[in-house]
């Protein structure tokens, strides 16, 4: 297996710190803006001085309208897939309708990035989506009661599918893959914050909404080993990865998210490994197998 895969296989390991962290500090109190904001702040600050040493890993003026856009997708990604939390969405239904993603990915991939849609690839979401299903055990999902709330949270799947894209792009692009990861967090920082006033209208929940810089030292420690383990060291292997990988290929690894999120939950948390987890990380594990086998 090539090492690009590798890069990307990683990636979506350490993904899972991102759930498993958002947890940890919703425990210490932190809102979900906080969390949002704080982590891709952190990214941006731990590799400001990187770029500033190698002035040539800064954004050119030519890239400047692509991490515009790449910035909004990412605000826009973390205000989707917490906004169905907000409007009383069960969580296990956000988390499914945000691994939606590979469907998306292969479609709007076949449009934007001329990426094939293959039977495999087919088969591989197919696969992957229900092991998903099986980890969440959504059998026993109440249904939502708030459309708003389902809607933002499948919107979330196709942001976050456009997430995949715009990476892949970068990559087509000849950016480097510090660049990449430096460009969108920065701007996700600047339209998060140009976002909140207009969030404020529809949420006023403080354990939502509330921002806040009085936290305590041991905090802001906290925040900056969660933006290096779930921000900048997957963003990187990511994005070396898609410098080679086909979008619709890297959207259906990222499902192993979700098989690295519940092992940290058990470590973490204490909340026990059942049978539908290791059926649905099987599954997951061969839908990998399909795309990557398929590709060398």
């Amino acid at each position: 297996m090539e090492k690009e895969y590798w890069f990307v296989l990683i990636a979506a390991i350490l993904y899972g710190t991102i759930t498993a962290g958002g947890q940890f500090f919703v425990n210490l109190g932190l809102s979900l803006f906080e969390i949002s904001l704080y982590r891709v702040l952190f990214i941006s600050l731990i590799l400001l001085p990187v770029v500033l040493i190698k002035r040539e890993l800064l954004i050119k003026k030519g890239m400047l309208l692509f991490f515009l856009v790449y910035g909004l997708i990412g605000a826009l990604l973390e205000l989707s897939q917490f906004g169905g939390i907000a409007l009383g969405v069960p969580v296990a239904i956000v988390v499914l309708l945000l691994y939606s993603q590979p469907i998306w990915t292969i479609i709007i991939g076949r449009f934007m990035l001329n990426e094939k849609i293959t039977l495999r690839k087919i088969l591989a979401v197919f696969i992957a989506l229900s092991g998903v299903f099986i980890i969440l055990k959504s059998w026993d999902i109440q249904s939502p009661k708030s459309l708003a709330g389902v809607i933002s949270s499948l919107l979330g799947g196709v942001i976050l599918s456009l997430w995949v894209i715009w990476g892949r792009m970068s990559g087509i692009n000849k950016q480097h893959y510090v660049t990449t990861t430096i460009g969108w967090t920065a701007f996700s920082v600047v339209w998060l914050l140009l976002l909140w006033p207009i969030v404020n209208i529809f949420i006023a929940e403080p354990t939502i909404i509330r921002i806040s810089t009085d936290l305590p030292v041991r905090y802001w420690f906290y925040l900056t080993i969660f933006a290096s383990i779930g921000g900048v060291i997957p963003h990187l292997f990511f994005y070396r990865g898609v410098q080679k990988i086909e979008a619709s290929v890297a959207g259906i690894i990222l499902l192993l998210e979700p098989v690295s999120t519940t092992v940290l939950a058990d470590i973490l948390f204490n909340q026990p490994i059942g049978l539908n987890i290791f059926i649905g990380g099987v599954l997951i594990l061969v839908s990998n197998y399909l795309v990557i086998h398929k590709a060398e």
